[in-house]
């Protein structure tokens, strides 16, 4: 990343008829070898860049970025502040909207809204989203301002093959030894010039929310006490409040941990303002326009977890009859929990984060669930019958607990609630026995099995 040399923008004062020509003219001026980029103005605003970075707004934190999904169409938002750059890979033909890659999402956003900057310029572009790999464990950098070459957040993602090296991505999945290879393989759809020829997942990311964790009651009040250091819950609402996340677990069929490492990352490890003056330990309802206003308040801790688990998981964010549905993991933008419970991009990872750490800590146990993530929308059928359809996960990609391996088909637990083959929108338990589904093996479709 210190490698780069700064050359000016060309400022070939050319004016084109089209900006369809304006931008073939400024990919052919824009030459890699020679770090020069050529870009395109208008109304003195930079709209188009060959290998740039696009900054989304950090003015005002509560202020989020709205996005249009390339592919879907589905609106999205973003936050500078969490999350200050994107990839810069086009510009609409009326030059009203950017093309972008963050945290996994392929969107539209609008001009107006963003800043686009000279990658080869060190004293616009002094920090950006990267990873390192060393001894085959891989290190997200994030920055919250590309103006500063100082790193907000370091999250460790977990194992991989990688050489020890800097690598670029935008989706977490593949990686790019020169963010020129990886700008090239965005503009062209493809992979071709990753570091990795298979996507790469991040275990605590992708695991489904109906895994059930291998930990006890003692082992989170041991963690909270001996690990975190407090020692009553004047200092943290999390002390001694195992044995909630694990009744909410054995009612409502939600990893226990992952409740657990979301509560930590949403309220400062149970020190939050919201989390005292409210018992609300998941930032439930708290907008960042009115955070501490609007957040909704509970009797009790132990009411705030349960409500967590029945109100906010099961019945929305893990259920596909919820708009909230992306699938029932953590995620990034483009799917999971990640998409509509935080504007920050990176929430779902450092969720994930939290439960890396712990899971480090004590021995591993929850280490080798074993769990399917699909590369394409899967169909989860109640039986192994074509014309049963229980739910589509649309999101990609997406995750699912496997049960079983048999003829072709994969037996999976449901994201949602299930009664007599039928996905409940509204239940006040799981039934671990009924809540199945299966999903077909498709060769077409890169199902793969994480561990």
């Amino acid at each position: 990343h210190h490698s780069r040399h700064s050359f000016p923008t060309r400022r070939s004062s050319d004016l084109y008829h089209s900006l369809a020509q304006a931008k073939e003219e400024m990919l052919t001026q824009t030459k890699r070898a020679e770090k020069q980029n050529a870009g395109i103005r208008y109304d003195h605003k930079l709209i188009a860049i060959g290998y740039g970075v696009v900054q989304f707004q950090r003015k005002d934190c509560t202020l989020n970025t709205s996005y249009r999904m390339a592919e879907t169409e589905e609106t999205g938002y973003t936050n500078g502040c969490y999350g200050n750059d994107a990839a810069f890979v086009d510009i609409s033909d009326d030059g009203n909207e950017v093309r972008f890659r963050q945290a996994g999402v392929d969107g539209w956003a609008a001009v107006d809204e963003v800043t686009l900057h000279n990658y080869y310029d060190e004293n616009d572009v002094a920090s950006i989203n990267h990873y390192t790999a060393t001894s085959h464990l891989l290190t997200h950098k994030i920055t919250t301002n590309i103006a500063e070459s100082s790193y907000a957040n370091e999250l460790s993602m977990g194992e991989t093959g990688l050489k020890d090296h800097a690598y670029y991505s935008y989706d977490g999945h593949y990686f790019y030894s020169t963010f020129e290879d990886m700008i090239d393989d965005y503009r062209k759809g493809s992979h071709e010039r990753a570091a990795n020829k298979e996507a790469f997942y991040n275990y605590y990311q992708f695991l489904p929310h109906r895994s059930i964790s291998r930990y006890a009651a003692d082992d989170i009040n041991w963690y909270v006490e001996n690990y975190l250091g407090f020692a009553s819950s004047s200092q943290s609402l999390l002390y001694d409040s195992g044995a909630w996340f694990i009744e909410a677990q054995k009612r409502y069929g939600t990893n226990a941990i992952m409740m657990f490492a979301l509560a930590m990352n949403e309220s400062d490890f149970g020190r939050s303002a919201i989390a005292r003056e409210k018992k609300n330990l998941f930032g439930h309802a708290a907008y960042d326009d009115s955070p501490s206003q609007s957040a909704s308040g509970y009797k009790s801790v132990r009411e705030s977890i349960l409500a967590h688990a029945e109100k906010y998981l099961q019945n929305s964010y893990l259920n596909p009859l919820s708009d909230l549905y992306h699938g029932g993991f953590f995620g990034d933008k483009a799917g999971g929990m990640n998409v509509r419970y935080a504007s920050d991009p990176y929430w779902g990872e450092k969720a994930a984060d939290f439960y890396r750490t712990f899971d480090m800590v004590m021995q591993g146990r929850d280490r080798d669930i074993s769990y399917l993530v699909s590369e394409q929308p899967v169909t989860v059928y109640s039986s192994k019958k074509k014309d049963t359809v229980l739910y589509r996960a649309g999101a990609v990609p997406c995750s699912h607990l496997v049960l079983k391996q048999e003829d072709g088909w994969f037996q999976v637990r449901s994201d949602g609630p299930v009664h007599n083959g039928t996905l409940q929108k509204n239940s006040s338990a799981y039934g671990l026995k009924n809540a199945y589904g299966f999903i077909q093996e498709d060769l077409t479709n890169q199902i793969r099995i994480l561990q």
